[in-house]
């Protein structure tokens, strides 16, 4: 359910990016006034990229180098995912208390264009992303000390060559 809502957060945010952007664009041709488009272009990419992160950790697409990870099996292939998964849990923990702070620091102040908006939609999104993140992880360690299978590393481009 989270991840869903997640999804819809996140394509929501794309699509106000590319309508921001092409608003901008038009109006630069029109004439028109468009000093808020940056602003809300800018903090729906952020959005877009931090709520996607973490639906890609569940998912197990998350950036990687599959080149060792791939030849190790048993109890190497084991360590090496246990290590990767508390990495990232560490990263996501360390953006959910900094997400806060960042938050709490920017909530009084305002974008320039929007002087009655406050930057905490900004900054908003990474407690999300590394609460969610956090989430994810502790399902991927679960599902991962249950049965290691879980984590295997399938390299997408061997397969695509397959294929062809």
């Amino acid at each position: 359910m989270i991840e869903k809502i997640q999804i819809v957060v996140g394509c929501a945010m794309l699509c106000l990016f590319i309508l921001m952007t092409a608003y901008q664009v038009l109006s630069r041709f029109t004439g028109w006034q468009a000093y808020f488009t940056e602003e809300i272009a800018t903090t729906a990419f952020v959005w877009t990229a931090f709520m996607g992160a973490p639906v890609m950790l569940r998912r197990n697409e998350h950036y990687r180098f599959v080149g060792v990870a791939e030849k190790l099996k048993g109890k190497a292939f084991w360590i090496n995912e246990f290590l990767c998964l508390s990495v990232l849990l560490i990263c996501n923990i360390i953006m959910l208390i900094h997400g806060i702070r960042l938050s709490q620091m920017f909530y009084t102040w305002r974008f320039g264009s929007m002087f009655t908006v406050s930057k905490i939609w900004l900054w908003i999104c990474l407690p999300i992303s590394g609460a969610t993140g956090v989430l994810y992880l502790a399902e991927q360690f679960l599902m991962f000390l249950q049965d290691p299978s879980t984590r295997t590393v399938k390299n997408e481009a061997d397969k695509l060559l397959e294929e062809t």
